[in-house]
């Protein structure tokens, strides 16, 4: 179908191209269950990010 519709195709090749997952994704959302948990509910989600980042900032 390339022939057809040669824009599609070249769209599909870049975004197919990405990966659906990375290592890095994976690690925020496990290191994030620590920090969402029911001890710490009443967390604002701002707060939640700043500490992520910090966790992140620390470990480089």
């Amino acid at each position: 179908h390339e022939r057809n519709f040669p824009i599609i195709a070249n769209m599909a090749r870049d975004y197919l191209c990405i990966p659906a997952a990375s290592v890095s994704v994976e690690r925020m959302f496990s290191a994030s269950r620590h920090l969402c948990s029911d001890t710490r509910s009443s967390l604002k989600p701002e707060t939640i990010m700043e500490a992520m980042c910090v966790k992140l900032w620390l470990k480089d």
